[in-house]
């Protein structure tokens, strides 16, 4: 090994046992939301105050891992940390049966998501099927959030089976 490989390689292990790359980013915990786009977080006792939230991070809670890393205005709070594998968004599609002869009368179909949310999701639906202009009304409305799925009504002013598409998301 040639000197200059060696000094190089002590350049480099100093600069690894210097810490000085770890103190550039780290992970913390959200402990107060400010007005402003500012979180406050602490590590290990210390707490940083008013640190700058980047756009994606948009619903910053109270006790959120995140990652932090230092810019040259300071520290940014990159986002929260994925702490569970469950899923953040799903969508699919369910039918209401017709109202067995009774046309405007209200029915429902329970939705099963694939998969559990880790909490209660916003869940929007919209009709997939035609309506004929002027002559048929439709009505409907998600109901019963959980995170295992949700009652989808509707009530059409003829007997049909309608087929609406669904999106659910705990953002």
């Amino acid at each position: 090994m040639s000197g200059l490989d060696r000094l190089l390689n002590a350049s480099v292990d100093a600069v690894k046992k210097s810490g000085a790359l770890e103190n550039n980013a780290f992970m913390a915990t959200v402990s107060v939301v400010n007005a402003g786009g500012t979180v406050d977080v602490t590590r290990a006792g210390d707490t940083f105050p008013s640190v700058r939230v980047l756009s994606g991070y948009q619903v910053p809670a109270v006790g959120d891992n995140v990652e932090l890393l230092r810019s040259a205005g300071g520290w940014v709070c990159v986002g929260k940390l994925m702490t569970s594998s469950l899923p953040r968004i799903q969508s699919g599609s369910a039918q209401t049966p017709g109202s067995g002869g009774t046309a405007g009368t209200w029915t429902a179909v329970t939705v099963t998501f694939p998969k559990a949310f880790a909490s209660t999701p916003n869940v929007v639906a919209t009709p997939n099927s035609s309506v004929s202009a002027g002559t048929t009304e439709l009505n409907w409305s998600v109901a019963s959030v959980t995170t295992t799925g949700f009652e989808l009504r509707s009530r059409r002013t003829t007997d049909s089976v309608t087929t609406f598409l669904w999106i659910a998301t705990d953002f």
